[in-house]
């Protein structure tokens, strides 16, 4: 099946029309006018074609078949057929595409594949490696969670519990230090090693600012080089 390009204009090749006497002379001179050339549009019923033009006669029986931009204005199947006495019927299927796909097919352009949607947990942990993958999801019922696993073997999840329950009783922080320093400096306690950063410490006091709770100090290259708890520390 031959593809035409929807609503452009095209001239096909339709034949060989052939005596329908001997079934084998080809009809060179038949006159085949636009109420001749008949259009099914995606199954839909016969109707001439919109062009005005007439057929041309080619060679051997093939005749040329102008189509205006109305006669392909329809995607789908399009069949083209023409019976005309004297000729045994002639009739050719075509499918007319949208403009992207004939160009993909027959030029130099490529096929739209931008995904539009995507269904419900299309995406999984199997679908990545656990030893990279950040977790997709918080909780997944009876599910491996796909996790990150860091120096001390902590995963992002048991980290960031380590740092949650550190900072329930240890709200007021002390010292000097930029905030990277701080964050640095927490992620150190818990993780045991993160990247770059100057050598810092900073302390962690109880919530009634009483007893120093936590001081962690990291070295130039973000190395954990000393913590501190206190005894009376609860956590």
């Amino acid at each position: 099946m031959n593809i035409l390009k929807k609503s452009t204009a095209a001239t096909i090749k339709l034949g060989p029309f052939i005596d329908d006497t001997d079934g084998k002379t080809a009809e060179t001179a038949l006159s085949i006018a636009q109420a001749d050339i008949r259009l099914s549009k995606n199954g839909g019923d016969f109707a001439q074609k919109n062009s005005t033009k007439s057929a041309t006669h080619d060679e051997n029986g093939y005749y040329d078949i102008p189509l205006n931009s109305t006669d392909t204005g329809t995607l789908g199947r399009l069949r083209v057929a023409v019976s005309k006495s004297g000729a045994l019927p002639v009739w050719q299927d075509f499918l007319v595409v949208t403009a992207n796909v004939y160009d993909t097919l027959c030029s130099t352009d490529s096929l739209d594949v931008n995904v539009t949607s995507l269904a419900d947990d299309v995406i999984t942990a199997a679908k990545f490696d656990e030893s990279t993958a950040f977790p997709l999801k918080a909780a997944d019922t009876g599910a491996t969670q796909v996790a990150r696993v860091g120096a001390d073997g902590d995963t992002l999840e048991t980290l960031s519990n380590e740092i949650a329950a550190k900072m329930a009783t240890a709200e007021n922080i002390e010292g000097t230090y930029t905030l990277k320093d701080a964050i640095r400096i927490i992620l150190a306690f818990a993780a045991g090693k993160v990247s770059g950063g100057g050598t810092s410490s900073i302390k962690f006091r109880s919530t009634g600012d009483d007893v120093d709770r936590i001081q962690a100090t990291v070295d130039a290259y973000g190395n954990r080089t000393a913590v501190t708890l206190n005894p009376n520390d609860p956590v």
